[in-house]
């Protein structure tokens, strides 16, 4: 992403909310902002003492903006796509050029809704259980321009993504308040005095060595 990733975002969301409507967003802008995250991840690990510094917090705080920002652009075309859907399995009116801003994995969403909400309809109301036979492909194509062919898995779950080993963990009790700090797991914490809390090893024997917080040994 180009210079203050976080400002474009920002103004991206900004003009969701004003048009009400999908907008053309960059194709990479997903990806970019993970890249971004994932950059300033590496930053705050490199520091020497990330829990203590104001680089760290500062680091935090840009990461959880970041966060936010995607997820609420997410959530606001998610919403939109799902109007759409409705709007063309009712037969009504919709705007196919406003359809063909849909990001590819979104068109591939959309068909998938528009397979749930028939075949459900077809089970409830018809009494015809597994007779349909999924229009969410022709729906896609009903949007697309003549010279754009469809997405590539379109209609079709993306895969899961593969879990990640879980990091060791300790219960530790917060005998002082501490300034938020990202965890080895990737996690945002934030503590303060008297919380019980399980965090990764790594995190917790730094917190104890520091005495802000005492690792509970259970059966030990």
């Amino acid at each position: 992403m180009a210079a203050d990733p976080l400002e474009r975002l920002r103004q991206t969301l900004l003009e969701m909310h004003h048009s009400g409507r999908l907008s053309d967003i960059e194709p990479a802008l997903y990806e970019g902002a993970r890249a971004y995250v994932e950059k300033l991840k590496a930053d705050y690990y490199g520091l020497p003492n990330p829990l203590e510094s104001q680089s760290g917090s500062l680091l935090i705080e840009e990461i959880g903006s970041i966060t936010e920002t995607v997820q609420e652009i997410f959530a606001i075309r998610t919403r939109r796509i799902l109007d759409l859907a409705f709007q063309q399995i009712e037969g009504q009116y919709f705007d196919r050029g406003e359809a063909r801003k849909m990001l590819p994995a979104e068109r591939a969403m959309y068909g998938q809704i528009i397979d749930a909400v028939e075949g459900c309809r077809e089970t409830l109301i018809r009494g015809e259980e597994g007779s349909f036979q999924g229009g969410g492909a022709a729906a896609v194509d009903a949007i697309e321009e003549p010279d754009i062919p469809p997405a590539a898995g379109a209609g079709r779950p993306a895969p899961a993504a593969p879990r990640q080993p879980a990091s060791p963990y300790a219960l530790v009790h917060i005998r002082s308040d501490v300034e938020s700090f990202m965890g080895v797991d990737g996690r945002v914490y934030v503590l303060t005095q008297g919380d019980i809390v399980t965090l990764p090893e790594n995190n917790a024997d730094v917190l104890c060595e520091h005495d802000i917080a005492l690792n509970i040994r259970l059966n030990k």
